[in-house]
């Protein structure tokens, strides 16, 4: 009976990814015909069933720059980026959009170093840089129990020496994972779907108008109270905008 279930949740498995492909390359096919709006409605009902994935996001942020919907365009490269950070293209397309919004904010320059930091830390999620630092600490306490029962002096000294290796290894890579965890965790962008958004001095309609934002403009979402968030711009401005003006990029927890 078991079985019996396993196999019905593989076939249902496989049909449904089978019906998404079919779709997918619906949708591929309207791009192709320039019928940007109907690709659009084929890739929104993958997302709608549940399935994401970087190509499915890119393709929908290259249908919405079609037709001129800069924040959709923005706000869907940037979904694309989030489970795959090192695609170059997707991220020149991005930059073609963000030419098209009517804010320029610069980002803070960092120094090299501190990009090739991210850049590495970024070449996986957290998930993945943990696991691998577990694989990193069963070598470790693999070779240590060979090391403990070996009686040869030479043999000793070279498995203490690769042990010791593979613990440094994962004590790196563990704190490389938390990194990125702490990374992710404090990073929740968002993208402005409206335009003419007063940024506020305080969550409230008497406080001071500090400038306005436009769709596109990406932000990052610090904290809420009531209907206003806490935002912060890349160029490291923090004010205040009302909820409803956004949609975040990275899903809720």
């Amino acid at each position: 009976m078991y079985n019996m279930f396993k196999l019905f949740l593989i076939l249902f498995f496989l049909n449904t990814q089978f019906q998404v492909d079919v779709i997918f390359d619906e949708g591929n096919a309207l791009y192709n015909q320039g019928n940007y709006n109907g690709a659009i409605e084929k890739y929104t009902s993958i997302i709608n069933s549940g399935s994401e994935s970087a190509e499915l996001y890119y393709n929908l942020g290259n249908a919405y720059y079609k037709i001129n919907d800069v924040a959709n365009s923005i706000f869907y490269f940037e979904k694309s980026l989030m489970l795959d950070p090192n695609n170059n293209e997707t991220k020149n397309n991005l930059s073609f959009s963000q030419n098209m919004t009517i804010d320029r904010i610069e980002t803070i320059p960092i120094n090299q170093l501190s990009k090739f930091i991210l850049s590495f830390i970024n070449l996986v999620d957290y998930n993945t840089w943990l696991l691998i630092s577990i694989i990193f600490e069963f070598l470790a306490f693999t070779v240590f129990s060979v090391y403990a029962f070996n009686k040869n002096t030479y043999t000793k000294k070279l498995y203490f020496s690769i042990g010791s290796i593979f613990l440094i290894c994962f004590l790196i890579l563990l704190i490389i994972g938390f990194n990125s965890k702490s990374i992710y965790d404090k990073n929740n962008p968002a993208i402005l779907f409206e335009n003419r958004i007063p940024f506020k001095s305080e969550p409230n309609q008497r406080s001071e108008e500090i400038f306005i934002l436009n769709e596109g403009t990406k932000i990052n979402v610090l904290e809420k109270l009531n209907e206003w968030s806490q935002v912060e711009l890349l160029n490291g401005s923090k004010g205040w905008i009302l909820s409803s003006s956004y949609q975040l990029v990275k899903r809720p927890n």
